[in-house]
């Protein structure tokens, strides 16, 4: 276990401790907490985004606190609560995780699980973790990528180095792409594209993304996929956007870098979603969104338009 010292030399902050207690540097943590219930031998954060932060302070006892430069507080009367050494910072939610991520968490297993089932044609880094009861078909995957278990991988895929996918996830299914005919019924797609997965990205626990109908689905480093989303054939995904719980992306819809895709959404398919955008909460978009752009609403609209509909409907009613 760390002490506060090493966590300090860790963040590189002696320029922003404040000891408020003698010889803090050598007491050992022994685990992180939220920040309301932390006691002695733990170490939280208080970020700018906290609600009431005040109260928060006012009812912890943690041994070690990162918070942000931004909010007020007493030293005195944290250092009577029992806290021993307060860490300034300008993001401090940031360090917090950094510090929790070396700290404290602790490493996956590697190996593929004896109840999983994988394709002789698979290529599987040596140091990959596949959980129970999955299904891998001729599929590539990296080194430093954990499986959850109950996940199935089609072939044609190719997955990057630390990747993580959680539990029930499939990976390359076929898209829903039909045809009617003459007697109008529906003919199906040949899908024979595969899905393309970058590195760093992780993926929430039951979520679906198809494969390419004639070029492949991909997902570009860094990306964060919550739970129970479902994308669409040919879709890319920028870097380092997010993809929220509950979200539905159409097939051949591009995401730009770093946009974010707030829980609910529903993306009509072929359009563009601009870098740095963000659509809002359960936001309906069938139009392009250009690039640093936020979009609420069903059908979607620029927030500001959006904003000004509700106030004058407001006024009517």
């Amino acid at each position: 276990m760390p002490t506060i010292g090493e966590i300090v030399e860790f963040l590189q902050a002696e320029d922003s401790l404040l000891q408020l207690v003698e010889a803090a540097n050598s007491t050992i943590i022994h685990r992180p907490a939220p920040i309301a219930e932390a006691g002695p031998g733990e170490v939280s954060f208080c970020g700018a985004t906290a609600r009431n932060p005040q109260e928060l302070l006012e009812r912890t006892r943690a041994s070690l606190l990162i918070i942000d430069r931004s909010i007020s507080f007493d030293e005195k009367r944290l250092a009577q609560a029992g806290v021993q050494a307060v860490v300034l910072r300008d993001n401090a939610r940031l360090d917090f995780i950094r510090v929790v991520d070396k700290f404290f968490a602790h490493p996956c297993s590697q190996g593929i699980h004896p109840t999983t089932v994988v394709s002789p044609s698979a290529k599987i880094a040596p140091d990959v973790y596949v959980g129970p009861l999955c299904s891998i078909g001729e599929a590539e995957i990296s080194e430093g990528t954990v499986i959850h278990g109950h996940v199935h991988i089609y072939s044609k895929t190719r997955i990057g180095r630390n990747v993580i996918i959680h539990a029930g996830t499939v990976i390359g299914a076929d898209g829903f792409g039909y045809q009617r005919n003459e007697a109008g019924e529906l003919e199906k797609f040949p899908h024979v594209g595969g899905v393309v997965i970058e590195d760093n990205v992780e993926i929430g626990s039951n979520t679906s993304i198809d494969r390419g109908t004639l070029k492949n689905t991909i997902i570009r480093e860094g990306v964060k996929i919550n739970n129970l989303v479902h994308i669409a054939h040919n879709v890319v995904v920028g870097r380092h956007a997010a993809v929220n719980a509950h979200v539905s992306i159409s097939g051949s819809t591009r995401i730009g870098d770093y946009a974010w895709i707030a829980p609910c959404a529903c993306l009509r398919d072929g359009i563009s979603i601009g870098a740095r955008a963000i659509v809002g909460l359960g936001a309906v978009v069938t139009k392009d969104v250009p690039d640093d752009t936020t979009v609420m609403g069903a059908p979607a609209r620029p927030a500001d338009e959006f904003k000004e509909m509700l106030r004058r409907l407001a006024k009517e009613t």
